[in-house]
């Protein structure tokens, strides 16, 4: 897998120079990393509680070895609690409804916490233990991302391989753009005269991409740089789902500063 993705690098390398490219690249661990998806909203009221917990997780304990946070911004609140959340997608609310389908749920809520796929209703009790009980598990699936900067586009490109008959059968790719470090001001709703400062805020949610059943797939994606994003604050997450089970085989989160595995 290494020398396929030499080879990718040595042909941006090649490229001709309209722009300045830059590249980042990164592979996943031989033990499972957690993924803690929280769905929030800027009009909820119980939601920067539980987003001030998160953010806090690192003095916890819980490294970012061990865990990688994805918070989606649901759309669903901001015809009821009189504020529109900016940052909210239909998209990241359809993720939240398939994320409670498999796990035999009827209805969302905010703040909701899942963690390699399995919903956790008491988050302050048992996110703790759930994120370290996945961390001792081996990896069945391994993830290498290569990334580039072509002018006013990223070029995502991902080799993954899935292990067991089952988890090639179901499994598939999805890929999010996050952010840290957004400061946003709450003028109407239920956290009226807040000032957030979101973490780990998802951008883009990209997937499902599907996965050959032989166990290897290289997949190559394109993703258009928003003007307010900022580069040096933003992180290309990569997790392999089993979409029977809903448990999360892999996760890879590469941070696309400019002194982060560069070339």
């Amino acid at each position: 897998m290494k020398s396929r993705f030499k080879s990718i690098a040595w042909a941006l390398l090649l490229l001709p120079i309209l722009v300045s490219a830059q590249t980042w690249k990164a592979g996943s661990g031989d033990k499972q990393i957690a993924v803690l998806e929280l769905f929030t909203s800027e009009g909820c009221g119980l939601c920067p509680a539980a987003d001030r917990w998160v953010h806090n997780l690192p003095n916890q304990g819980i490294t970012n070895e061990q865990l990688i946070v994805l918070g989606f911004h649901i759309d669903y609140l901001n015809d009821s609690k009189g504020w529109v959340d900016r940052f909210a997608s239909p998209v990241f609310s359809d993720r939240q409804r398939q994320q409670a389908q498999i796990n035999l749920a009827q209805t969302v809520y905010t703040p909701e916490f899942f963690v390699s796929g399995e919903v956790i209703h008491l988050w302050k009790k048992h996110v703790k233990a759930v994120v370290q009980a996945v961390n001792k598990f081996e990896a069945e699936a391994g993830i290498e991302l290569l990334v580039s900067q072509q002018g006013n586009e990223l070029v995502i490109d991902s080799h993954i391989g899935v292990k067991g008959v089952e988890n090639r059968l179901y499994s598939q790719l999805y890929l999010a753009i996050t952010e840290n470090d957004i400061i946003s001001k709450v003028n109407g709703g239920d956290n009226t005269g807040a000032t957030f400062n979101h973490q780990n805020l998802v951008r883009k949610w990209l997937g499902p991409f599907s996965l050959d059943e032989s166990g290897e797939t290289d997949i190559s994606t394109l993703v258009q740089i928003e003007d307010d994003w900022n580069l040096d604050k933003t992180q290309v997450v990569a997790l392999v789902q089993n979409l029977e089970d809903g448990f999360v085989l892999q996760a890879l989160e590469l941070p696309l500063k400019a002194d982060c595995n560069q070339d």
